[in-house]
């Protein structure tokens, strides 16, 4: 009896395990990582209708990649979306030249994105030739022109005397140095521009600039009228620095280097050579930062000269 009542317990035990058992939700799907977003968002333009952005790599171990979408700044409208590779550069074509877009980048884990990094900027149009060659400014002994104008999106070598024309110019009477800058800020005495006429000139050089395509940023910083005195001894690779035209026109300039030196050619006809990003709508910057004013920061990789104002 004493093993029958044994057994019957046995048995209530097993079927109370039983039922708790079966009332044990199963395991559920793995927890999601929402991955680190990617950190420092800047872009270039490479030419009228493509923008290369760039950013630092996401810290995750999951990420599968990154979303970049592309939005219409004045509606907010998503314009497209891509499932980018775990690259940290893109570039997004089929842009229009002189449209301020928003661009946000986000590191993904296959659907799962991370807070979002986002730059508005602007393509550019991409000047390289003028009057049927190279774009050249000459140095101030030289009979060729020592300024540059740009407006309309063409370049055209001036000489001093249409200096009040130019858009920024050259000055080497001081042979172990370049000036370059605002026409008026060079010291020609036949350039004679109040300073509220003047070109405007960017706050800080890229050095050691192979190439336009080089340089990205978050926002150029204008500041006013001025000029960069560069030592032409020491400077052997090419440069860039953003003007403002006379008609309000934003343009990234880069000066070429060749056998570690600014000037080229033989004297008195030596020449500096340049390409120019420029924006054919007046008052669109290169970019504008998440929540900022155009001109109140800017950031580069590179060492600076100090802007001689």
């Amino acid at each position: 009896m004493k093993l029958l009542r044994l057994l019957a317990a046995s048995v209530a035990v097993l079927v109370v395990f039983v039922i708790v058992a079966c009332d044990t939700p199963a395991p559920g799907p793995g927890t999601v990582t929402v991955p680190t977003p990617a950190d420092s968002l800047k872009a270039t333009s490479i030419n009228a209708t493509t923008v290369r952005l760039k950013w630092n790599a996401s810290t995750a171990t999951s990420l599968t990649g990154y979303r970049v979408t592309i939005l219409n700044t004045a509606s907010g409208a998503v314009i497209g979306t891509t499932n980018a590779s775990t690259a940290t550069t893109f570039d997004v074509n089929g842009l229009t030249a002189g449209m301020v877009y928003l661009f946000r980048v986000q590191a993904r884990n296959n659907d799962t994105v991370s807070a979002a990094r986002e730059i508005r900027w602007s393509p550019a149009v991409r000047l390289t030739t003028m009057q049927g060659g190279a774009i050249r400014i000459y140095e101030t002994a030289s009979g060729f022109g020592s300024g540059l104008a740009i407006q309309g999106g063409t370049a055209l070598n001036l000489t001093v005397a249409r200096g009040a024309d130019w858009d920024f110019g050259i000055e080497t009477r001081n042979a172990d140095s370049l000036r370059i800058g605002s026409p008026g800020q060079l010291d020609y005495s036949s350039i004679s521009r109040p300073l509220s006429a003047d070109t405007r000139t960017g706050d800080q050089l890229y050095l050691n600039v192979d190439n336009l395509d080089q340089v990205f940023d978050t926002q150029v910083q204008m500041g006013s009228p001025g000029r960069f005195s560069l030592p032409l001894r020491t400077t052997t690779r090419g440069l860039v620095w953003a003007i403002q035209t006379r008609a309000g026109n934003f343009a990234k300039i880069f000066i070429k280097a060749a056998n570690n030196s600014l000037l080229q050619g033989t004297a008195p006809n030596r020449y500096i050579e340049v390409e120019v990003s420029y924006q054919p709508v007046a008052n669109v910057p290169y970019a504008i930062a998440a929540n900022l004013s155009p001109v109140t920061k800017s950031v580069i990789d590179a060492e600076t000269f100090t802007v001689i104002r």
